[in-house]
């Protein structure tokens, strides 16, 4: 892999030295800098006239306005022409052949809805792996990756944020984190023919070989690049995956490598969904972070203290204490005595002395 990596950074090292000091300006990830702002290019699908007259061409172009599906619908005049589906900016052909009801395929699909998922979810990227059928080879890049995107997620960071800095704002979506995933399509799965040959993009020489392939996809559907098991090596991997976390370097999408995925999908109908819900999912945290710091003051404030008096052993208990008794009989002895130093003080006082004799 490291041979077509590093061509693709160094168009982005030229691109950063074009892009000048706006470059230096920006620290939002390149992942969650294409999913704010970078819309998805068009692909065009050719229909004949006649079919898209039918119930069927009726429902399909329903589908499209409703899904938000980024494809454009070029007409055919001629009688009997077959439908083609084509990348944008006249890319490879991605399909060939007569619609009929299963025409949303081409524009959607399992695996699809899933990178959907995970992208609105928060992902930063989801590489995605091309199953061959050849167990061994699969199982070594299933492996690699796998063991390289957990290790990355360990480590990983994406640059600090400035909330009040207006040139680096976030736009609605999820909440800014760092994630990876892997998604597993298989190569003979015919509900994904279509999105296969998306993903391979120009490098439609990965459909032709019997070995598996990987590609990465990040912001709104975006191919950074596609690679076969032999040129994914640990290295490029890194860096595939630690660039999309790096700063923006240009904001000018068309400059940048890459190509885009057919999605059916209002991307920002979504995103404001997405921020819905990471709005709920913070006030959720900060919710039982309040609840779970109220309940730690509770468990360490000093417990009151409690004085029990227990009548029938004339005894005072301080709980924590040891108790400590009263004797009723003291007490009885205490107060005769008191009494009677008190008769004998009266009758010191008040018994009239005797005049001694001779006065």
């Amino acid at each position: 892999m490291r041979r077509h990596v590093k061509k693709v950074f160094k168009l982005w090292l030229v691109i950063f030295g074009l892009c000048g000091g706006l470059a230096l300006a920006c620290t939002v990830p390149v992942f969650r800098y294409a999913l704010d702002h970078w819309s998805p290019d068009a692909y065009r699908l050719e229909v004949p006239v006649s079919w898209l007259s039918s119930d069927e061409g009726k429902r399909f172009r329903k589908f499209i306005e409703e899904s938000g599906a980024q494809v454009e619908v070029h007409r055919l005049e001629k009688a009997g022409a077959l439908s083609r589906l084509l990348m944008p900016e006249d890319g490879p052909e991605v399909w060939r052949g007569k619609l009929d009801e299963t025409a949303s395929t081409l524009l959607s699909s399992p695996a699809r809805k899933e990178l959907l998922r995970r992208i609105l979810a928060g992902e930063s990227m989801v590489w995605v792996m091309v199953r061959s059928g050849n167990e061994s080879a699969d199982t070594i890049l299933e492996e690699r990756l796998r063991g390289r995107l957990e290790y990355l997620q360990s480590v990983a960071a994406i640059p600090k944020q400035d909330p009040t800095d207006p040139i680096n704002k976030l736009g609605p979506g999820p909440a800014l984190r760092v994630g990876f995933s892997c998604l597993m399509v298989s190569r003979d799965d015919p509900a994904e023919q279509a999105f296969l040959r998306m993903l391979a993009g120009p490098r439609t020489e990965l459909l032709e070989k019997e070995a598996p392939f990987g590609a990465v996809v990040f912001g709104r559907g975006r191919v950074l690049g596609a690679w076969p098991v032999a040129d994914l090596e640990d290295e490029g991997i890194d860096e595939v995956s630690l660039f999309l976390l790096g700063a923006c370097s240009c904001r000018v999408k068309f400059q940048n490598p890459g190509w885009d995925l057919a999605l059916a999908v209002n991307w920002d109908e979504a995103l404001q969904a997405a921020q819905m819900e990471a709005d709920r999912e913070s006030q959720d945290t900060s919710d039982e972070k309040a609840r779970v710091a109220l309940q730690e003051d509770l468990e360490v404030a000093p417990a009151p203290e409690f004085v029990r008096i227990e009548a029938d052993s004339n005894s005072v208990e301080k709980e924590g204490h040891s108790t400590l008794p009263v004797s009723g009989k003291a007490g009885n002895i205490i107060g005769i005595l008191v009494a009677g130093l008190g008769v004998f003080v009266s009758f010191l006082v008040f018994t009239p002395r005797k005049k001694a004799k001779g006065s």
